[in-house]
């Protein structure tokens, strides 16, 4: 039975991680089996079966998994991205790592080349598939996400959190310029900003704000003589949506037969 389940390899067992190998393990329906899992830190993995732990991502091929979601970090597709799509499938969730121009069109190239398919996940972002029928059309696209300043990661931002009191715009600028600022945070900017109509013309807003409890996105798109708004609140733990567990996870079963390339899912 588990041989006809298509095999997946997990890279960062935090909590999204986590969340989709207990989903796979628990759940035979979703069609998937663990191939490896791997993350910078042994401690996390320490509890699992030693046979699906992978030390070193230099020995992914021999376990040959249909499929490797990264959930970690975008540096995970700046340093293996087209070793991955030369052997297999990739799900990438850092789409920041797309923000820089030059990768994203190699990994494209890679995966053509390697009859590979590259998914994007929607990331819980309502109205993707109209921002992609409308892109030719768009003349605005802003996204605006507020969360409070401990659901953040400053580390690449310049910014002390500590000093943020009050409701504050941390960010306000083309989509490309915050992903390298906030890479663990703004993926769903990055996501709409691939589907539309670029990270230099999508703007991203950004707003820090103490007395929020909850994550706040809202998606603003104009031209053609149409203007619409999305908006969506959700509970957070960490610096991740407690929707976006399930749309992840959602993606990945929904990672159907397609042709080489780049596909949203």
């Amino acid at each position: 039975m588990s041989e006809n389940l298509r095999s997946i390899g997990i890279i960062g067992f935090g909590q999204i991680g986590s969340y989709i190998y207990d989903q796979v393990t628990t759940k035979p329906g979703l069609g998937l089996r663990i191939a490896f899992v791997y993350d910078t830190d042994p401690g996390r993995t320490r509890s699992l079966p030693s046979a699906l732990v992978l030390d070193r991502l230099e020995g992914f091929e021999a376990r040959k998994a249909d499929m490797i979601c990264e959930v970690a970090h975008p540096d995970v597709t700046k340093r293996y991205g087209l070793a991955f799509l030369a052997q297999t499938d990739y799900f990438v969730l850092s789409v920041t790592a797309l923000a820089d121009r030059d990768l994203a069109a190699r990994l494209q190239a890679a995966a053509v080349a390697g009859s590979t398919r590259l998914f994007v996940p929607h990331g819980g972002v309502m109205g993707l598939e109209t921002i992609i029928e409308g892109r030719e059309t768009w003349e605005d696209v802003t996204f605006v996400m507020k969360k409070n300043p401990a659901n953040l990661d400053f580390a690449q931002s310049g910014i002390d959190p500590t000093t943020i009191k009050t409701a504050t715009i941390v960010y306000d600028g083309p989509t490309g310029g915050i992903c390298p600022k906030f890479p663990r945070n703004v993926n769903t900017h990055a996501c709409v900003a691939l589907a539309g109509i670029g990270f230099d013309r999508t703007r991203s807003i950004l707003i820090a704000d103490p007395a929020l409890q909850v994550l706040v996105q809202e998606i603003r798109v104009r031209g053609g003589g149409v203007e619409f708004e999305f908006k969506l609140t959700a509970q957070m733990k960490g610096v991740t949506g407690s929707a976006t567990l399930r749309s992840v996870l959602a993606s990945i079963v929904s990672t159907a037969v397609k042709g080489p390339g780049l596909h949203f899912c």
